[in-house]
């Protein structure tokens, strides 16, 4: 993946004594839970779905049709995940899975195909660069293994509360692949391209937690990550437990065939393009 940071030179030394600021807090804020030998806690999330960048503009589809299937393509995304964490590690699952291969999104004769595959457990290690991952994709287990993905996070001078905590802006900006297509009942190879298409993540994260984690994916600033935005999906932490009673286990997956993400990536491709001519022929 090939990425880029956008950091003016007038910001550099700003952005270098914000980040030194940033970890000596995150060092004074951990030493208490250091010395104690162990940190550990629990983070819930919210995750949402934005609909601006979507529209379905096909012969047949009113305004009000392509409301509903907004509406319904979020309602599938809005979900609750579960953050557990300790210094090094942490796992992310959702509270209440409700995944199960294909979703079908159904309004007026326009059926729209949904891979639901997130529900499967997340595992990072700093420590040992590692990410792990169970994916259920079209009925068969995966597991991911591979590293983690590194990213450069520019460092914002904005601060707002999220909760009890003081959070901190940090952005970072992407290139990655999307497929644009068009819906409609005839879908031929020709109406599928692949672009590319800049994105920039927004990220709040507070060093009252010294941790290096977030949700899904996400990790590598100087606390925890309170709120992710990638401008079509979100996850907001609504709630914290810091080293509860009952001690917290974090155990790697360990469900389903081993693969990288990019082998991943081209199963989901290859299955995802059966599902298609499967559907078509059955018209």
């Amino acid at each position: 993946m090939t990425c880029f940071v956008s950091l003016k030179k007038s910001k550099l030394m700003k952005n270098l004594k914000q980040r030194i600021a940033l970890l000596i807090s995150l060092f004074v804020a951990g030493i208490v839970s250091i010395n104690a030998q162990e940190f550990e806690g629990k983070a819930v999330y919210q995750s949402a779905m934005k609909m601006q960048g979507f529209a379905f503009k096909e012969e047949g589809i009113s305004s009000e049709m392509e409301e509903q299937i907004k509406q319904q393509m979020a309602k599938q995304f809005q979900k609750e995940y579960e953050l557990t964490f300790n210094l090094n590690e942490s796992t992310w699952k959702e509270a209440a899975s409700l995944s199960g291969g294909m979703a079908r999104i159904s309004v007026g004769g326009v059926v729209i195909l949904m891979d639901n595959e997130e529900g499967g457990l997340t595992y990072k290690n700093i420590a040992e660069n590692l990410f792990m991952q169970e994916k259920e994709l079209f009925g068969k287990p995966f597991l991911v293994n591979d590293q983690l993905e590194l990213r450069e996070w520019e460092f914002i001078q904005e601060s707002k509360k999220i909760g009890n905590y003081t959070a901190y802006k940090a952005i970072y900006t992407d290139l990655i692949e999307s497929m644009s297509m068009s819906f409609n009942s005839d879908l031929d190879e020709d109406q599928i391209e692949k672009v590319m298409d800049t994105i920039k993540i927004e990220a709040w994260y507070t060093p009252e937690i010294p941790v290096s984690q977030g949700s899904a994916g996400y990790w590598g600033l100087p606390g925890l990550i309170m709120e992710i935005n990638d401008g079509s999906m979100s996850y907001v932490c609504t709630k914290v437990i810091l080293n509860p009673e009952d001690k917290i286990k974090i155990k790697k997956p360990s469900k389903g065939k081993t693969l990288t993400r990019e082998e991943l990536q081209k199963i989901r491709e290859e299955k995802t393009q059966e599902m298609k001519n499967k559907y078509k022929n059955e018209k």
